[in-house]
């Protein structure tokens, strides 16, 4: 068996289009056995690897070959017993609308695995060089973890458009941080806007990201540049084809939105394209208009969000509840898309009730976080209370904070903010937030109303850091009851080149949310009635 490599070792490789995105000159870590480079014409490349429904104990490994392989599985060990293990992988295909390039994916679903251990396993497939990674699968129970999480990434190549050499300095960040998982808010390659070549666009954005995504989930929600004309009644195909996500018991809908839990956190990833007022998916060739996905699931993404949220509530195990999702709720945004009141009637009255921690965005390519808000100031679209203006220590069992994540590595960057306005008798610097209030509407239309952005507490305008990711520290506390925590530390990054492709990311913001666990009190209680971090 080859060389055991570390869980942040780092493979070597080329895009589809030809761009070097790892190898001596780029990244600094050593390769493992059989590089991208070495594999010739049968190898796997796009490898990574995806939390299955229970995240302690289940694993899938994907990966892309270059047509239909023979015989294609992962053989698994264990760094300290080698490996032995074999486990055969299903093969997806889809057939691109425009191109006509045919994708395979290789997807083995692993079950069986112990909590918070770490595995060795080996893409193989007969007549091809083997690749090898690594993978720790999630702890259970009250234990510290790091996760992290941006949204807008692209395909780190920038031939494409929306994707810049920021998108490389992502991947590393990532491994830099070394977190038990990533969260992914959407807009993951951006091939809809490169309609000619978008299995290229796929395959540079999964060659790009595979140094980290092979050995921690990348776990992504569906943004609004997922959705390509053609590629099925809603666009996902690619999007689906390439992951092999958690369950959500639909027929119809599998994959578009689902949940997981690590130690006491339950994280639930929404399909925001199925509730946003806003038209912004992917153009149909030859035409300015593109498919309008508002309503798609007929509710039922909704009754399962309650369903999932009701049972977390009643769950002892579950401490904190973390939302993330590509479009967002609340931006004050003037140079993206700002804020949406589908999201807000939809998501944010389950939100209130159930006792949701954090909502995590991107789709505005830029920073900005919420104070604390919880309920609806009276005649406005249904604008968020603001409870606290306390920016450093934030108690969550009274509301929920909403961040925008939006700087992952997209060529494209907003970081201009509504400015004050003075016809709200306001003098205090408050800005205001373009919102979407009605539907349906022109396709890439402009927001349709202003409101005064009470609940705006940070963001960052500097543009020569455009882009950004956060990181969040998890402490459990010590005992039953004991006030838990979670850290979030956003890092700020200024434009990468090929000579600087890891510029040094700088702290920005920072913030602490703190609460009771849950296993000294009652569960069932809403968050009014659940006893205060601080009582």
């Amino acid at each position: 068996m080859a060389e055991l490599v570390s869980r942040r070792s780092f493979i070597g490789g080329v895009t589809a289009s030809g761009l070097l995105l790892a190898g001596s000159a780029f990244w600094k870590q050593p390769a493992i056995a059989g590089t991208l480079g070495a594999q010739g014409a049968q190898g796997a490349s796009q490898i990574h690897i995806e939390f299955g429904n229970d995240p302690a104990r289940e694993m899938t490994v994907s990966w892309s070959t270059p047509g239909s392989a023979a015989n294609p599985r992962v053989v698994l060990g264990t760094p300290q017993g080698g490996s032995g293990l074999t486990i055969p992988a299903e093969t997806l295909t889809y057939t691109d609308a425009i191109d006509g390039v045919e994708t395979y994916m290789q997807h083995a679903r692993i079950r069986g695995l112990q909590p918070a251990s770490s595995y060795v396993y080996t893409v193989v497939s007969d007549g091809a060089t083997p690749v090898q990674g690594t993978f720790t699968t999630a702890p259970v129970g009250r234990v510290p973890f790091r996760f992290t999480s941006f949204g807008d990434i692209g395909s780190g190549n920038p031939a494409w458009s929306k994707s810049s050499l920021n998108g490389i300095t992502a991947t590393s960040q990532i491994e830099q941080f070394n977190p038990v998982v990533h969260l992914l808010n959407g807009d993951l390659s951006y091939a809809n806007v490169n309609q000619e070549s978008m299995p290229a666009v796929w395959a540079d954005f999964a060659n790009n990201t595979q140094p980290s995504a092979m050995h921690t989930p990348w776990m992504p929600c569906l943004g609004n540049h997922e959705v390509e004309a053609g590629n099925g009644e809603l666009g996902y195909n690619a999007y689906h084809t390439r992951y092999a996500l958690p369950g959500n018991r639909s027929s119809q809908f599998g994959g578009n939105w689902y949940s997981f839990q690590v130690g006491s956190v339950l994280f639930i990833s929404l399909d925001n394209n199925d509730v946003v007022y806003e038209n912004d998916g992917g153009v149909y060739p030859g035409t300015t208009n593109g498919p309008y996905l508002l309503g798609y699931s007929g509710g039922q993404q909704e009754q399962w969000l309650a369903r999932t949220l009701r049972q977390a509530s009643f769950d002892p195990t579950v401490d904190w509840i973390i939302a993330y999702m590509h479009q967002p709720a609340m931006s004050s945004s003037s140079s993206g898309s700002g804020s949406d009141l589908g999201i807000r009637k939809s998501w944010f009255p389950l939100f209130y009730a159930c006792g949701v921690d954090l909502v995590l965005c991107g789709h505005d390519h830029d920073y900005g976080r919420s104070y604390l808000v919880h309920g609806t100031d009276p005649g406005t679209f249904l604008r968020p209370t603001v409870v606290s203006f306390d920016t450093d220590l934030v108690d969550t069992s009274r509301g929920l904070v909403h961040v925008v994540l939006g700087g992952g590595g997209t060529s494209s960057h907003d970081d201009v903010y509504g400015p004050p306005d003075s016809s709200y008798g306001n003098d205090d610097g408050q800005l205001t937030s373009q919102i979407y209030t009605t539907y349906p509407q022109a396709y890439k239309a402009p927001a349709n109303e202003t409101e005064l952005a009470t609940w705006s507490a940070v963001r960052d305008p500097n543009t020569a850091y455009p882009w950004g990711i956060g990181v969040f520290d998890v402490d459990p506390g010590g005992f039953p009851g004991d006030q838990t925590s979670i850290t979030m530390t956003y890092y700020h990054t200024p434009a990468a080149t090929t000579s600087s492709l890891y510029p040094a990311p700088l702290v920005y913001d920072a913030f602490t949310a703190v609460k009771r666990r849950r296993d000294g009190q009652l569960t069932g209680k809403t968050p009014a009635q659940r006893l205060p971090a601080t009582a």
